[in-house]
């Protein structure tokens, strides 16, 4: 768990919402709040501390691609909240399955804290 970096306590964006396989095509932020939901918003400057709202900690956060119905690249990218565990990432791909969303192969890709390359996990 871990709070923003950006301790603002922004009121939560009013399109945040727990993903489902029902979700369109785009470019989302993601937060898991802390009993495990995973909410988007569309992607955009600054957006992970207003998923949530109100400089609440979270699991994990990060941002994806969603293509097709599918996804087709979920990453730990969040300058907020800079979670960098490979467990964490796979953690969230497999919620997003039995959400019933389908995780494109090589879609799964961690970003080390080091500034290295990204390393595909999944």
């Amino acid at each position: 768990m871990r709070y923003p970096q950006d301790t603002t306590p922004y009121p939560a964006d009013s399109r945040s919402q727990p993903i489902d396989s029902t979700v369109l095509d785009g470019s989302y932020v993601y937060v898991q709040d802390i009993s495990g939901i995973i909410r988007i918003v569309p992607d955009g400057q600054h957006m992970h501390p207003r998923v949530l709202g109100g400089g609440l900690p979270a699991k994990y956060a990060g941002d994806m691609t969603i293509r097709g119905g599918r996804v087709v690249d979920i990453t730990n990218l969040s300058g907020t909240f800079q979670f960098d565990d490979e467990d964490g990432l796979r953690e969230i791909a497999l919620e997003l399955r039995e959400q019933g969303l389908i995780v494109a192969v090589g879609a799964v890709r961690i970003f080390p804290a080091d500034g290295s390359r990204p390393i595909i996990l999944e």
